[in-house]
């Protein structure tokens, strides 16, 4: 969900003079929806604060929001004074393996009977909508398609349930430059590419010597932009953890990039 508020002032002019104003706030709450094209939005309008001939003002609102996405505009004009609020309706039709980057505009005018007035427009956060999880050939989806606001940067928790990993998470982000702790650290960002990936994990995990049970963990994820080594020997670290964990800790990447849908380059956070 995205809140957005904008305090308004429409003015009554008389040979360029104010002769009265009508002052109020617009707020839009959008929701988007991480499964499905389709999402909606509240608009409202509040009480007026009217000044002199600042009465009889009336406000209509068109929306838009770029192809392939549609609005549904179900905000009706209304004359401003009392409160009033309504919806707009929004569905996306990106194409299979496309990824769709808009944003809703809003565009305000307002008439008053023998008056001239004018309007303005801004624009709501970014969103995406993508098609993008399908299996390796290609021929089957392995997660709906869905949008999402990817100004905001999600934190990973599932880590915390492996401990070895977990333990070596915190070490190393206890130091340098805090890579992926919320709250005092740079976000680490998803890297796709399966050969960057596995030369980044032969780039720290290539001349450990092999232990029974155990396996080489890296951090930050070889399927980083900050693995490998990328990043100054401050900030990155391995440590030789239970098979188990490492075994586990793929799917549960792969399960929050898919719940998130995090996509190439997406900044995300890792608490644990």
């Amino acid at each position: 969900m995205a809140c957005l508020t904008s305090q308004a002032r429409v003015q009554v002019l008389r040979n360029g003079a104010e002769i009265g104003r009508a002052t109020f706030t617009i707020s839009h709450e959008m929701t988007l929806n991480k499964k499905t094209l389709k999402w909606s939005e509240t608009t409202r309008v509040s009480k007026a604060v009217i000044v002199k001939s600042g009465g009889g003002i009336r406000m209509g609102m068109s929306v838009s929001c770029g192809n392939p996405c549609k609005a549904t505009n179900r905000v009706t004009p209304h004359t401003l004074g009392a409160a009033f609020s309504g919806t707009v309706d929004y569905s996306d039709g990106v194409k299979k393996n496309k990824t769709h980057n808009s944003a809703a505009k809003y565009t305000f005018t307002f008439t008053k009977p023998g008056y001239t007035l004018g309007g303005f427009s801004y624009s709501s956060l970014g969103f995406r909508c993508d098609d993008s999880f399908w299996n390796a050939a290609n021929t089957r989806r392995i997660l709906s398609p869905g949008c999402v606001f990817p100004k905001y940067q999600p934190t990973l928790t599932s880590m915390s349930t492996l401990p070895n990993i977990a333990k070596n998470i915190r070490n190393i982000q206890g130091k340098g430059g805090h890579y992926g702790k919320p709250g005092s650290g740079h976000p680490l960002h998803r890297l796709t590419d399966d050969a960057k990936a596995n030369a980044n994990r032969r780039a720290v995990c290539g001349r450990v010597t092999p232990v029974p049970g155990k396996s080489c963990d890296e951090y930050p994820f070889a399927r980083t932009y900050e693995g490998g080594t990328a990043l100054p020997k401050a900030s990155r670290g391995i440590a030789m953890v239970p098979a188990t964990e490492q075994n586990q800790q793929g799917g549960l990447l792969i399960g929050f990039y898919k719940q998130e849908r995090v996509m190439d380059k997406d900044g995300f956070w890792v608490a644990v």
